[in-house]
């Protein structure tokens, strides 16, 4: 799987106006095959606008819609939280559903169970978490047993810059440690917020605002100019760059930030600059790094 593939399109942003159907088919045309979605979205506004899209292009993407974020993160509306997705997109078959939030008060059995019979009656192919702890995943996959064959993704914050508060109430980030433990059991670690709501960019982002994350920037900054990029790129290909495929989510209204953000998705970047933009340490050579 390149780097491309791995860019998957938010959809928090998207609305039922003219730019989203520009932005889907351009993200399409560049390579972009897969989608993050949630009934959240603009109460259904985003999925509707997609749906409509995909039925008029004939488009082929993965779909992976979240679903159950608070009041409604209860076992027993996974079932309608599912269908409400359905009937959004115009689809019989989810690709992945993935719980929005987590309670905590809730034994994992009944999440787990009310994910297979979503499953088992033929509305989703797979499911996964958004905004769980590790240690919360790993006790429901236990509970799956065998069936665990369907929980193939799970959906954290994680990008260049470390979250040092919640981005929305209940969101949780993910570490390297994290991912290498997703990878190692075949469940595919999806990121929001690659880019950390355009804090690379230079904007204001109290969720990211921190010394550490100012230096880890200004190295981003360095970086992008000797490579002629810039910071946004080198910080998408820090999460494209992790072991495991991770999979970036990327959020934009603009078309020509879309551009950029394909374009950026094929710039490669070494061990030792990987090393240097989390620590300061010395990057090394850089000549294997290169713009497709």
């Amino acid at each position: 799987m390149s780097n491309r593939d791995r860019l998957v399109l938010g959809s928090g942003l998207l609305r039922e106006d003219a730019l989203t159907p520009r932005l889907l088919e351009r993200f399409h045309d560049g390579g972009g095959r897969a989608l993050d979605l949630a009934n959240a979205y603009g109460d259904g506004e985003a999925e509707r606008a997609i749906g409509r899209w995909l039925a008029a292009s004939g488009a082929e993407l993965t779909l992976y819609v979240k679903g159950c974020a608070p009041p409604r993160c209860r076992p027993e509306l996974v079932g309608a939280e599912v269908d409400r997705a359905r009937r959004e997109l115009g689809r019989d078959l989810l690709d992945v559903f993935l719980l929005h939030r987590d309670d905590l008060a809730v034994p994992v059995t009944e999440f787990g169970e009310a994910l297979l019979r979503e499953v088992e009656r033929g509305s989703i192919r797979g499911f996964g978490v958004s905004n769980w702890t590790l240690e919360r995943f790993q006790a429901l996959r236990a509970e799956l047993g065998s069936e665990s064959r369907h929980l193939v993704a799970f959906s954290n914050h994680f990008s260049l810059a470390e979250m040092v508060r919640p981005a929305w109430p209940g969101c949780l980030a993910m570490g390297k440690s994290d991912i290498a433990v997703l990878v190692g059991v075949g469940v595919s670690p999806l990121a929001w917020a690659s880019l950390a709501t355009g804090y690379f960019a230079g904007r204001h982002c109290p969720a990211w605002t921190s010394e550490e994350n100012a230096r880890r920037r200004e190295r981003a900054r360095q970086l992008a100019q000797e490579k002629g990029t810039t910071p946004t790129a080198v910080a998408l290909a820090y999460v494209l760059e992790q072991p495991g495929e991770v999979l970036a989510v990327v959020g934009t209204r603009s078309e020509a930030h879309l551009a950029d953000l394909l374009t950026a998705a094929t710039l490669e970047l070494t061990p030792e600059e990987l090393a240097w933009l989390e620590r300061g340490s010395d990057p090394g050579p850089r000549t294997s790094s290169r713009l497709a």
